[in-house]
């Protein structure tokens, strides 16, 4: 394959895996400051609202707990004052097409009794997670569609109040978009390499 046909190629290839982007992403690691700072009872997220009770911020191995992933910083969901938050993501506004959630948990890693969390976005996802102190982390997954646009929150609605909670790390929304999905500005340029390439060659290429 000439270096053409490999650029002819290669635009055409961008244009067809053109599909699968970042809607949310919060692993919580910029939260509370300084890296390996925790912070009890914490509202300043920058991606989310704290109502209905507290939540903390807690860096890896602080109070004996460990993240996902064993870094970076997660949420305590029962915080410490005795009454557990709930804690909402800013709204999001979903276009029509095919999503892919996902979230961490875990139990408390303290001990205890088992804690429950209900976790919902708008009518698309709505699951309750009842954790032993003692299970590990563990990812969640829900893949859903939507009709037309809509405007959601992540919603992590925490029960109880001993001041030991689900731990919540690294969310993510994902869109899954098919083969028809409308191409970003830069993908069209690449594209439009392709083609011409393709030009370029049939017009090389020797009569018959």
């Amino acid at each position: 394959m000439n270096k053409t046909l490999m650029l002819a190629a290669a635009g055409f290839a961008l244009t067809t895996s053109a599909h699968g982007a970042i809607i949310f992403q919060d692993t919580f690691d910029t939260e509370a400051g300084a890296a390996g700072a925790s912070s009890l009872n914490y509202n300043g997220f920058a991606n989310w609202t704290v109502s209905e009770g507290y939540v903390d911020v807690v860096a890896d191995g602080a109070y004996g707990i460990g993240c996902a992933g064993g870094s970076g910083k997660c949420v305590d969901l029962d915080g410490s004052r005795g009454n557990a938050g709930t804690l909402t993501s800013t709204a999001l506004s979903l276009g029509p097409g095919d999503y892919l959630l996902s979230f961490d948990i875990s139990g408390n890693q303290r001990g205890g009794a088992a804690d429950s969390l209900a976790v919902s976005l708008g009518g698309f996802f709505s699951d309750t997670f009842n954790l032993s102190p003692s299970a590990p982390w563990m990812t969640v997954t829900h893949a859903f569609s939507v009709a037309a646009l809509e405007m959601n929150s992540f919603i992590f609605n925490h029960a109880g109040g001993d001041n030991i909670g689900i731990m919540l790390d690294n969310v993510t929304l994902e869109s899954v978009d098919g083969p028809t999905a409308v191409l970003e500005p830069a993908t069209w340029v690449f594209f439009g390499l392709g083609l011409a390439g393709l030009g370029y060659l049939r017009r090389q290429s020797p009569r018959s």
